[in-house]
């Protein structure tokens, strides 16, 4: 037996169990959930893919979301690869496989994990997702551009600061990481929290402004409840990715944060995939005549139909004012403005 080896009790026993189940069955796990639901979202695009006039686009929102599928899945195996090395090899390190862990984060394979990482978190939190769907729903009106101001800063000093974070932990040791890094790192976490919140808020608030337009404008037989289905969509999809981040920083000093730590870059992707596969399968709206599909590649084609309902007011001279026929509110439930969540 090896003498120089130090019994792992207290907090480096905790530390080392979790570094062993955490990035390899929680992990895979997590990522067993996401592909489900990418398998789920790719049966939804076929139709699309079959549609001349949305193939185009179709392909597109297919690559971008295989590219983040490929970028988790270099992460789970790569922790994977990591752990084995780390635990089966390297058992006997003096403080045990965790802190053989630690001290080799300058390898080019963790450094990869990272950029991979820092990948996933910015896909799923600009192109095609939290921030451009702000940039969509709100370009109908005049704020568009002061409404994505916040959002753009934040991504951007997101990315800044994940890249300091990759920077430092490749070329710092251990101690000295911990020691810069660590405020770092809790900043960047909480800037990931404020992006999803705020671009859920503004999304949120614009769909339920246009939903109490709609009812003041057309009645409450206007079908504009489906606006409301996207928002709770909106909700139950973030509220999971936001909640996991919080609990991060929250136990940032602790290390069962480890846990919230390494399936982080799963539950963004969880939570990326369920707003895509419901605006793809068209589940994200349905008006109250029925089921009805709008299919996310043409929610943003529609001026938001204003013009047409306010040119279908009918002018009432003896009665004293505006009001509206029964086939004009008709007319005008057909007519809602349409978004784009995709």
């Amino acid at each position: 037996m090896n003498n120089s080896i130090v019994p792992l009790q207290g907090e480096l026993l905790l530390a080392t169990q979790l570094e062993l189940v955490t990035p390899t069955t929680m992990a895979g796990t997590f990522y067993g959930v996401a592909f489900t639901l990418f398998c789920l979202y790719v049966h939804s695009l076929v139709p699309q893919l079959q549609d001349e006039d949305r193939k185009r686009r179709a392909k597109f929102m297919f690559g971008y979301t295989v590219v983040i599928m490929l970028c988790g899945l270099y992460d789970l195996v790569a922790n994977t690869w990591i752990i084995q090395d780390a635990y089966i090899k390297h058992g006997d390190y003096f403080g045990g496989p965790y802190l053989y862990l630690q001290s080799s984060f300058h390898t080019g394979v963790m450094a990869v994990m990272s950029v991979c990482q820092m990948a996933v978190d910015i896909l799923t939190s600009t192109i095609q997702a939290k921030i451009w769907r702000v940039w969509v729903i709100w370009s109908a009106t005049r704020y568009a551009k002061l409404v994505i101001v916040l959002p753009s800063l934040c991504i951007l000093v997101f990315a800044v600061l994940t890249l300091k974070t990759i920077i430092l932990a490749t070329t710092l040791s251990v101690a000295e990481n911990i020691r810069l890094g660590t405020k770092t790192q809790l900043v960047q976490q909480a800037i990931q929290v404020v992006i999803t919140i705020l671009c859920t808020m503004l999304i949120s608030l614009y769909l339920v402004y246009q939903h109490l337009w709609q009812r003041n404008l057309l009645g409450k037989a206007n079908g504009s409840a489906g606006y409301l289905k996207i928002v709770a969509m909106l909700i139950e999809s973030y509220s999971l990715e936001s909640i996991w981040i919080l609990m991060r920083v929250i136990l940032y000093p602790h290390l069962v944060s480890v846990a919230f730590l390494e399936g982080g870059t799963y539950i963004q992707i969880i939570a990326y995939l369920l707003v895509q596969y419901r605006v793809a399968s068209g589940k994200a709206y349905e008006s109250q005549r029925g089921r009805r599909t709008v299919s996310s590649l043409r929610w943003n084609h529609s001026n938001h139909a204003t013009t047409t309902q306010v040119a279908n007011l009918e002018i009432n001279e003896t009665d004293g004012g505006p009001h509206m026929s029964e086939s004009t509110k008709r007319e005008g439930s057909e007519a809602l403005p349409v978004i784009s969540m995709a």
